[in-house]
């Protein structure tokens, strides 16, 4: 692929990731201070959203893959998908407004409702999106093309941490979401307008003779990538709940979310770096087990950094985020990298859409987990005291679920090309 199209095409990433993540990262907590007020359980409530939105969203993934591969349009089949991100955007303007006549479960039912539509609206959308990185993309390209699409998911994800604390202190929730709403769309326009188009003539026909069913039993039989399937699983499992809780812990810390930015934008722009360069060196998959070994290594540390009563030293705070980061960034740099690897031609959305699923069905799993630990673990033991303790269960779960990971993980034996 063009380095020129590489970049038209990551523009939606932008969009993509910063949507995204305002819905996870900000939304509970403004739901759970202002929609869910007074609540017993608003924390749970709040993060119920989160569940049931992306459970219906995990679902799409199985046969949104299946989809796209069947798809034959004269503009292909997966840039149509694109056009679904117009709908998306919509229902996500609707996950910022407060109906006053509405009572709390009124509410809650009807951004559930809302937030469903926008994911599996989405879902249909990344998964055709992703899945033409995969076709456009030769095989020494993958790091590379890895690297540049979660950079501009990096940029995305930043405008979110950076913006919405700046817009929530003058507008109302329904103005950001109109906002971000907004960029989403218009980004993923971009890429479909001015992005790389498919090459129609190598398109070929449509496999009729295998059934969805059929088609999804056939990629869990790979073994490489049923390993890799449980692996993923397990580290999104493990990151995902401790970054559901980094907007609370940031808040209950009384730590400024702005200055800190500039300590760890560099860093983790040198994370990036460094793996992109022991990729090379080493081989993605090898480079990836050591990543994840180091992972398992300082993760615990975590739980005794965040020992002692809220709010932390900045120094603290500032070094579990950055342990934290490590994980994510290695995360982010191979997960994907790697699924090409693994993908068989032809079959490249078919198989991004099952591991599209398992990736995100820990999602909604972790914010089960996540409210009621918030709302009714806060509590002295020991060296923590109140909510470092639910802190600290949290980051215990999250090496927990690493080191399981890495069980799986080092049973791969993919070949790279």
């Amino acid at each position: 692929m063009k380095k020129t199209d590489l970049i038209k095409l990551s523009v939606g990433q932008i969009g993509n990731a910063m949507a995204f993540m305002v819905m996870f990262l900000f939304l509970p907590k403004y739901y759970e201070s202002t929609v869910f007020a007074g609540y017993e359980l608003a924390y749970t409530l709040s993060y119920l959203v989160i569940t049931i939105s992306f459970t219906a969203g995990a679902i799409t993934y199985l046969f949104a893959g299946y989809l796209s591969d069947r798809t034959r349009t004269r503009w292909g089949k997966r840039r149509p998908f694109f056009l679904l991100v117009i709908p998306s955007g919509i229902a996500y303007l609707f996950l910022g407004i407060v109906i006053p006549s509405f009572s709390i479960i009124a509410m809650f039912i009807f951004f559930s409702i809302m937030a469903s539509i926008y994911a599996v609206l989405y879902r249909l959308e990344y998964c055709a999106f992703w899945s033409l990185y995969m076709d456009l993309t030769a095989p020494e390209e993958r790091i590379t093309t890895s690297i540049i699409f979660n950079l501009f998911g990096t940029v995305g994800t930043i405008s979110a941490l950076v913006l919405t604390p700046v817009l929530e202190k003058f507008l109302s929730y329904f103005h950001i979401t109109l906002i971000v709403g907004t960029l989403f769309i218009g980004s993923v326009l971009f890429a479909f307008l001015l992005g790389p188009r498919e090459n129609l003539d190598k398109l070929g026909q449509v496999d009729t003779s295998t059934s969805f069913f059929k088609t999804i039993k056939q990629t869990v039989s790979d073994r490489n990538f049923r390993y890799y399937l449980l692996a993923s699983f397990f580290f999104v499992l493990g990151y995902s709940i401790s970054v559901l809780i980094l907007i609370p812990f940031l808040k209950d810390q009384a730590t400024d979310l702005l200055g800190m930015l500039p300590f760890v934008i560099p860093i983790a722009v040198a994370y990036f770096i460094i793996y992109g360069r022991l990729a090379k060196a080493w081989g993605r998959l090898k480079t990836f087990k050591f990543a994840m070994r180091i992972g398992i290594l300082i993760i615990p540390i975590t739980i005794f950094l965040v020992a002692g009563s809220i709010p932390l030293l900045f120094i603290q705070t500032l070094l579990i985020i950055l342990m934290l980061l490590f994980v994510v960034i290695a995360i982010l740099t191979f997960q994907y990298a790697i699924l090409m690897d693994l993908a068989p031609s032809g079959k490249e959305s078919t198989y991004s859409g099952v591991y599209l699923f398992i990736i995100v069905i820990p999602i909604p799993i972790s914010s089960s987990l996540t409210g009621p630990i918030l709302d009714l673990l806060s509590f002295d033991f020991f060296i923590w005291s109140g909510t470092s303790f639910s802190y600290a269960v949290i980051f215990l779960i999250t090496f927990t679920f690493l080191f399981v990971s890495y069980f799986f993980l080092r049973k791969i034996q993919a070949k790279e090309n």
